[in-house]
């Protein structure tokens, strides 16, 4: 019999919402049938059985919003009656799939501590046998929750030096902040007070604030907060580059890839970012360092109906144009249709948004907190101006772009951040 719970899938994710149960009581299942759909504030994942079996008993209905570490399912062999006091002898949590298949790691990361996610049998616990079974064998651990974890991790806290002040010796977030010299406040540790109902003057409709569009929320919050940002605007003249994409979008679509101006500007992005390091960094703030990447990922923000996306275009510096185009174009597909894995979301360097294909010239877009900077994009207009080499001749129309390069002041000047554009446009034109 083996309790099965909602596992830590990584990337500060702490919980889901349930969108469907693909299994039912009673169904016989294989190693490594999807159980269940659920959304995290990153994409749909598919959580997989940890072993062939019977589900003799499911937890929380569709729509309801679970915590990593709930229990998911019952499994038992086939014949073997279920006893609800004998689930909590043997307790797993496997690695969840996205909706895109990701062969299986041979070890995953469990709610405290790892776990073998072989395909192999569990044998069913039994009464005379319990005491024996030594299948996780969690001691050896340290206790603590994924968001505890994960703040250790930002604080660069060794957790095997740390004895823990919680309950059964687990490690709580205060511990961690007293390892690292950050006192938690009175005020952090009080709950907030519920806010009152409130009364509006007409009708409303009222909507949950969770998954996709509360982590959006908290994540440009955190930006906020941790960030002093200053936004450069420039116009790009971008003339030659919209002929020189009129001319090459045929011999593209030939090879059925869609050239868009954005791959281009990725492309040019990650040369420009070659020459100003500090655009492509960020600051560790409690270790008081600066990291400066030498790698080139570029995240590309993609409106969904859900809310905003961002997909990473990883190691861009190594691809070419058309292989750009393909990925832009892949990922945003898979962003609309919430099948993006967590590894394509995670590790960029740096952030554009083009706010510009729904229309403005320019905006002040959020930095990608930890990164330093993100670059948006207007619409491209026709614009009427004059030429320098002859002022007196008639005005003449050309294609300009807004351009709007966010920055933490920070770590970049002023100065820098428009040498940066300048360097850009000079790419593009």
């Amino acid at each position: 019999m083996l309790e099965f719970k909602f596992p830590d899938v990584g990337e500060g994710i702490h919980e889901g919402t349930i969108v469907k149960w693909r299994v039912k009581e009673g169904d016989e299942v294989k190693s490594d049938q999807v159980l269940v759909e659920i959304e995290t504030d990153k994409a749909v994942v598919e959580i997989p059985s940890p072993r062939a079996g019977v589900i003799a008993k499911t937890f929380h209905a569709e729509k309801e919003t679970i915590k990593v570490g709930d229990t998911l399912v019952v499994i038992t062999d086939k014949g073997e009656a279920y006893d609800p006091s004998a689930t909590s002898v043997a307790t797993a949590s496997t690695p969840a799939t996205t909706t895109t298949s990701v062969p299986p790691p041979d070890k995953g990361p469990g709610v405290v501590g790892s776990i073998d996610a072989s395909n192999k049998e569990i044998p069913a616990a039994t009464p005379s046998a319990r005491a024996e079974i030594p299948a996780l064998n969690l001691s050896a651990q340290p206790k603590i929750l994924p968001g505890t974890r994960n703040l250790a991790l930002k604080l660069g806290v060794d957790l095997s030096m740390i004895k823990g002040s919680g309950t059964n010796g687990m490690i709580t977030d205060a511990d961690v902040m007293s390892a690292s010299s950050i006192k938690p406040t009175s005020a952090a540790k009080t709950p907030s007070a519920p806010l009152p109902s409130k009364t509006f003057p007409g009708p409303v409709t009222i909507t949950e604030y969770k998954g996709i569009r509360k982590a959006v929320g908290d994540h440009v919050h955190e930006s906020h907060m941790h960030t002093v940002p200053v936004t450069h605007f420039d116009t790009l003249d971008i003339t030659k580059l919209f002929n020189k994409r009129e001319t090459e979008k045929a011999a593209a679509q030939a090879q059925n890839i869609k050239l868009t101006f954005l791959a281009y500007i990725v492309q040019a992005v990650t040369q420009t970012l070659k020459d100003f390091s500090m655009i492509n960094s960020e600051l560790n703030e409690s270790t008081e360092e600066i990291v400066t990447k030498n790698y080139y990922n570029i995240g590309i923000a993609v409106d969904t109906e859900e809310g905003l996306l961002v997909p990473v275009i990883k190691d861009a510096d190594k691809k070419d144009l058309y292989t750009i185009a393909q990925e832009i174009v892949s990922l945003a597909e898979k962003a609309k249709a919430k099948k993006l894995t967590l590894e394509e979301m995670s590790g960029g360097s740096f952030t554009i948004t083009n706010y510009g294909s729904v229309g403005g010239d320019f905006a002040t877009p959020v930095i990608n907190y930890p990164q330093s900077a993100i670059l948006g994009l207007g619409k491209i207009r026709d614009t009427l101006a004059l030429d320098p080499a002859n002022p007196t001749a008639a005005p003449h129309l050309i294609k300009t772009m807004g351009l709007s390069l966010t920055f933490d002041h920070r770590l970049i000047d002023g100065a820098v951040a428009a040498r940066f554009v300048n360097a850009l446009m000079l790419k593009l034109q």
